[in-house]
């Protein structure tokens, strides 16, 4: 159990620095992945379990300490997205590359237009659609794409057979 935990620190702690500090100097301006949605996403689509709300939350709050802003707005936003994600796969959704890159796409525009929303209403104005929607509409994309590979890599067997 404790292996357990000290590996998902240890791989908690990379996905940070690369989401931060590797990512934004390899790929052009504005357009970086959210790798910390992209982990909650993918976890609800794997586990199709409301635990994952929980976990969410954390992600939000932590995602927005790192930000230093609208924490809870990040916490309300992730979570929606963790209960989004279960609720594509348990309805409507199977388990494949296709379907998680497109559970990624809709959940991260979601996520993405959830947490504008959730500023828009705290600052009562609407310049965070301005300021989050264009960013998020290259975020999709490379969410998806990087949840289609990342599903592929975890269960390659199911894609060639």
């Amino acid at each position: 159990m404790m292996r357990r935990w000290i590996a998902v620190s240890i791989g908690w702690l990379l996905l940070v620095m690369v989401q931060l500090m590797v990512l934004p100097r390899w790929l052009p301006v504005g357009v970086v992945p959210d790798l910390l949605l992209l982990t909650v996403i993918l976890l609800a689509f794997w586990r199709a379990d409301a635990r994952t709300v929980g976990i969410g939350l954390l992600v939000g709050l932590f995602q927005g300490w790192l930000h230093g802003v609208g924490v809870m707005a990040f916490a309300l936003s992730r979570a929606f997205a963790a209960g989004f994600a279960v609720w594509l796969r348990v309805q409507w959704l199977w388990q494949s590359p296709p379907a998680a890159g497109f559970c990624a796409a809709v959940t991260t525009l979601t996520a993405e237009g959830i947490l504008a929303l959730l500023f828009a209403l705290t600052e009562r104005q609407l310049t965070p659609f301005a300021a989050l929607l264009p960013i998020a509409l290259l975020e999709v994309p490379f969410n998806a794409l990087l949840a289609t590979l990342i599903f592929w890599l975890r269960r390659p067997k199911e894609v060639l057979a």
